[in-house]
């Protein structure tokens, strides 16, 4: 890189309230179309071998992104909207929290503290109040033998799923194709069926053979 586009970004950064903290032994890789149009973008980076990767034309703003631990990702497509949350993976090895191309986020906390990961499909669209985590922070032991019995597991949300206002998505959920979660739901399992409507808490299906659009027809 040039030292007339360092000294460019170093004074956009500035300007834009975009703070970077990336250890050595980590790679943050970000489109110059996506950079030119971070605000109040906070990147955290340590640990050894993490990589940060977003693609073209996206767009960031007022969220925090950190990415600690071991091998792990967080890789966000081309024409995605995260307008404000956070993208948390802490203190594990191996793992990944994805975003696909063209999808739009409100308001999201994606949460990956253990060995699991999130992935989320293309052209989905999240509203705010979101908390999508892999874990339950604290452990449930049993009794008699002392071992955990409350691990995480990974999340899965496939490509065109709109999830309401205030939705929490805990560990081991998967919502299939053009699926729509009603606003406050809890969702706590996996939904294999596409196009479906579920709400509820816990969440249920409550409607078949449904599909949307982002616009009013």
């Amino acid at each position: 890189m040039s030292l007339f586009k360092q000294i460019y970004w170093m004074l956009r950064d500035i300007a834009y309230r975009n703070r970077w903290q990336v250890e050595s032994g980590n790679s943050v890789i970000v489109s110059d179309s996506a950079r030119s149009a971070m605000k109040k973008v906070n990147i955290k980076v340590r640990g050894k071998g993490n990589c940060l990767v977003v693609g073209d034309r996206t767009y960031l703003s007022n969220c925090e992104v950190r990415l600690y631990g071991e091998s792990n990702a967080i890789e966000i497509g081309s024409d995605v909207r995260f307008k404000s949350g956070k993208l948390y993976m802490l203190q594990t090895s191996g793992q990944h929290i994805r975003l696909g191309n063209k999808t739009t986020v409100e308001g999201a906390y994606l949460l990956v503290d253990e060995a699991a990961s999130i992935d989320v499909g293309n052209d989905c669209m999240l509203s705010t109040d979101i908390i999508i985590r892999v874990g339950d922070k604290h452990s449930i032991l049993d009794l008699s033998s002392g071992e955990r019995i409350n691990p995480a597991k990974d999340v899965v949300v496939s490509d065109h799923v709109w999830i309401g206002r205030a939705v929490q998505v805990l560990k081991g959920s998967r919502l299939s194709s053009g699926s729509v979660v009603g606003a406050c739901s809890v969702v706590s399992g996996a939904f294999e069926e596409d196009g479906c409507i579920l709400a509820g808490v816990p969440a249920r299906l409550i409607r078949r053979g449904i599909g949307w659009d982002r616009d009013l027809i």
